[in-house]
Parts: structure tokens; C-alpha cells; sequence
């Protein structure tokens, strides 16, 4: 069994509050800062598409392709994380228990192949009572991403 944990830390600008959704603090003009998306997922050629795409969009982009291995991620309150849902070795849904167990508030974007998957995730993601502002099916287009994040 793998262990993927996720280290929370509060950004510079600490957590939104009162139900604020991540852009409207972001939305606040921070100088020299990008908002950071974190990319989980065992696929390294649809990852380098998914980064360019967030590169593209002016975000700080980190990753994590090896799911046979252990892996630490500081995660902040006003990070986007794009979360693969069935990985070998490390599970999608073990990830969103390790969020939750956390209490994270972080934005996630869940992506799968399978939109029965992705569907079962979305309402496992909702039971953890995290802050799910996406499902994306793959293969997916830079106009779909575009449309989750403006919701954000």
C-alpha cells in the first residue's frame, strides 16, 4: 500500500472565509504570486498537456506522476488540485480521505476516463465535505478547464 500525504499549509493570504470562493480572494491583485495548481496524476504525457494548459492559464503548476511512490505535497487553502481518480497503487479517493482528514480547502478538480468513476467520486468528494469545484472527463480541452476555474 502506497501513502500519499498532503501537508496543508495557509497561503500568505490565509483561508477564504464565510463560504468565499478562491478567486475572490486571489481577485485581490497579490503582486508577483500565481496561483499554484497541483497536478496528481500517473499518466506523465497527459500531464505535460494538463501543465502547459495551466501555464497557459498564469498558473504555478506542481505534479506528482509516480503514484507507486510515496509522495508529500504542501497543499494551501487557495491551491486548485487536479486529482487523477484511479491511479494504480494510490487510489483518487484515498487522496480526497487524506483532504478531508486534514479539513483542506482547497479547490479540487477531479479526472477520470470514466464517468462512472468520476461520478462516484464527485459524491464521495461531496460526502468528505470538500470543496469539489470540478469533474473533468478525459481527454478533455483547454476551453473545459477554462470553464471549471471561472467558477472557482
Amino acid at each position: 500500500m502506497v501513502v500519499l500525504a498532503v501537508h496543508l499549509k495557509h497561503g500568505f493570504m490565509g483561508p477564504a472565509e464565510n463560504g468565499e470562493r478562491i478567486s475572490s480572494v486571489v481577485g485581490q491583485g497579490v503582486p508577483e504570486q500565481l496561483r499554484r495548481a497541483v497536478i496528481i496524476d500517473d499518466e506523465p504525457a497527459f500531464v505535460e498537456v494538463l501543465k502547459k494548459m495551466l501555464s497557459g492559464l498564469s498558473y504555478e503548476v506542481a505534479v506528482s506522476t509516480d503514484s507507486s511512490a510515496s509522495s508529500t505535497f504542501d497543499v494551501s487553502d487557495d491551491d486548485i488540485v487536479f486529482l487523477d481518480v484511479l491511479m494504480p497503487n494510490t487510489s483518487g479517493l484515498r487522496v480526497l480521505e487524506q483532504l478531508a482528514r486534514q479539513q483542506a480547502k482547497c479547490a479540487i478538480v477531479l479526472m477520470s476516463g470514466s464517468v462512472d468513476r468520476l461520478d462516484a467520486a464527485e459524491k464521495y468528494a461531496e460526502s468528505l465535505q470538500l470543496n469539489l469545484v470540478g469533474a473533468l472527463e478525459k481527454p478533455f480541452r483547454l476551453a473545459e478547464v477554462s470553464l471549471v476555474l471561472e467558477g472557482i
